[in-house]
This record gives structure tokens, sequence and C-alpha cells, in this order.
């Protein structure tokens, strides 16, 4: 992912070029950079220990409106629905977190990494298993193995018995 955004950055020229003459390239480089700032929007709050909340907070509520955006005109083929829901709800929940402490104790610092969420770290360690560990993968195969993984913790919300459990997110012995 980080890829989209590296050559994102590196057309930058490119995509500024509003008197290209190869329109299909501009239009595909136009929509590059609008999938690089998704990425980096969503990612960016997360890696980048740098940022404060403030930033972190910008860059999600850029994610969700970037994606609401693109959901509304291009719906699943652009993210699946669960994918879509998860991520909606994620950033919910970080900004009803953020208000919550506020009102509690707003000398208090917060961090997003306090606001994670064992499903949504299930469905990332599922989403990893699926297809053997490749992380060497397309947008489209990142998407389809998200989908899959949802439909993996639907199975196992039905059937609890058959999920053996993940030993790394045990804090016990």
């Amino acid at each position: 992912m980080q890829a989209i955004v590296s050559l994102s950055k590196s057309q930058q020229a490119s995509i500024d070029n509003s008197f290209s003459t190869d329109i299909d390239l501009h239009a595909d480089l136009i929509s590059v950079k609008l999938l690089s700032d998704i990425i980096e929007s969503i990612l960016l709050p997360f890696i980048d220990i740098s940022l404060l909340l403030t930033e972190q907070v910008q860059y999600l509520s850029c994610y969700a409106h970037l994606s609401f955006a693109i959901f509304c005109s291009h719906g699943c083929t652009f993210m699946p629905y669960q994918l879509y829901y998860d991520t909606h709800t994620m950033v919910k929940n970080i900004m009803f977190c953020i208000h919550k402490q506020q009102v509690l104790d707003p000398g208090e610092k917060f961090f997003l990494r306090d606001s994670g969420d064992d499903r949504l770290e299930l469905h990332f360690g599922r989403t990893r298993m699926i297809r053997g560990h490749n992380s060497g993968c397309s947008y489209s195969q990142v998407l389809n193995r998200l989908g899959a993984a949802k439909d993996i913790d639907g199975v196992f919300k039905r059937h609890p018995e058959l999920d053996p459990g993940h030993r790394r997110l045990k804090l016990g012995t």
C-alpha cells in the first residue's frame, strides 16, 4: 500500500500538468492519487508516531469523507460493504473515545493505540492468514481477502466452538 502512496508522490508533476497530451495516463494518475490519499489517511495515524492527536483525527476524518464519497458513487466495487462498515465504525469509535476522554479527564493524554479492538485485530490476523501469509498482494486481492476474513468471522460468531482462538491476543499464560 505504501508503494501506491510512493508512486502517487513520484508522479505529482504529471498529475499537476493539466495540459498533458496523454489523457488516459493523466486520468489514471489522478485515480492513483485519490487511492493514495485514501490509503495514506487511514494508515498514517497508526504508523506515524510523530503526529499530534489533532493531525491523526484530521487524517481519519479525511479517510471517512473520501471513502464515503467514493463508496456512494461506486459501492462495493470500491470496497466490500463489510470493510466499509468496519473502517467507518473504527473511525467513529476513535472519535467517541477521544470525546469521552476529554469529558472524563481533559488533562490526560489519549493515544490511538489505546482504542484498539480485539475484533479488529482478529480480523486483520485472519486476513493475513488467508492465502499463506502472502504480504505482497494487489489492492483487489486485499479487498477480497478482507471480505473472506469477514465471512470467516461470521462463521465463528455463529459457531464459537469452531474458533481455536489466538495465542498472541491472550494476556495470561
